[in-house]
């Protein structure tokens, strides 16, 4: 009787050791990261660059728990920042952007020490940020820009003007002829909307019905050159104009 009760006070000892060991790394283990605050820059879009210097800087899925990109991986690329927050895991407190390249095939969530932003830029340069991986042509700007000087007869001017190129050329015109549109071109112009974002919104529609081609994207553009015209926020035609390419 001894060495049963012995034998079952054995097993039990054994089972709430094995329960106490299985239970232990739960009990320890980390909290998650959840957002405790946010806030959004979707009309915004503010810009930003990586700052140097930060060789492990990365980019991380909503939970912070996966990397997904590596920063330098991408240099000079300019991310927009449509939300922040503030996030903790009950130990550790810190504000996170989602960001997301103009190409949209990069985005998530990054401290956002790992990041400066840029001020400042011309509608041009704006415009040339929103179409990474086309080239800025000289060339290309001062032939556009005097089309205006041709208003009865552009196609004869640019045929003459780019010669063999000119099969190459094609051009888009932002905002679009649609009621949306319109709609965002009235946001830009009243303030409740930003320069970078209006661009966000209308190029991509551009780029699938103006350009000659399969549904052009942003990230097939790479290596075309480009040209710009678009009014500036002193003209009652502000956000409106074209942007010109050249394929290679």
């Amino acid at each position: 009787m001894i060495n049963k009760l012995m034998k079952v006070l054995l097993v039990s000892g054994l089972t709430l050791s094995i329960g106490l060991i299985t239970q232990s790394p739960a009990v320890h283990a980390a909290k998650v990261y959840h957002s405790i605050k946010s806030k959004s820059y979707a009309t915004i879009l503010p810009t930003y660059q990586t700052r140097s210097g930060n060789p492990k800087a990365v980019i991380w899925n909503n939970k912070l728990t996966q990397k997904q990109f590596s920063l330098s991986d991408y240099p000079g690329t300019n991310w927009y920042v449509y939300k922040s927050y503030k996030m903790t895991n009950g130990k550790k407190t810190g504000i996170f952007y989602r960001i997301k390249n103009p190409e949209n095939t990069v985005s998530g969530l990054v401290w956002r020490g790992y990041l400066k932003q840029v001020k400042h830029l011309s509608i041009k340069q704006q415009t040339l940020n929103a179409l990474p991986g086309t080239i800025y042509s000289p060339h290309l700007q001062q032939i556009t820009d005097q089309l205006k000087n041709h208003p009865d007869s552009q196609q004869e001017y640019l045929q003459k003007a780019l010669g063999a190129q000119y099969k190459k050329f094609q051009g888009i015109t932002i905002p679009g002829f649609l009621a949306s549109d319109k709609r965002l071109q009235a946001q830009l112009k009243s303030g409740k909307l930003s320069f970078n974002a209006y661009l966000h919104a209308v190029i991509p529609k551009a780029l699938l019905t103006d350009l000659t081609g399969n549904n052009y994207q942003v990230k097939d553009l790479k290596g075309w050159q480009v040209s710009v015209s678009v009014s500036g926020m002193a003209s009652k035609n502000y956000g409106w104009g074209f942007v010109y390419f050249l394929e290679p």
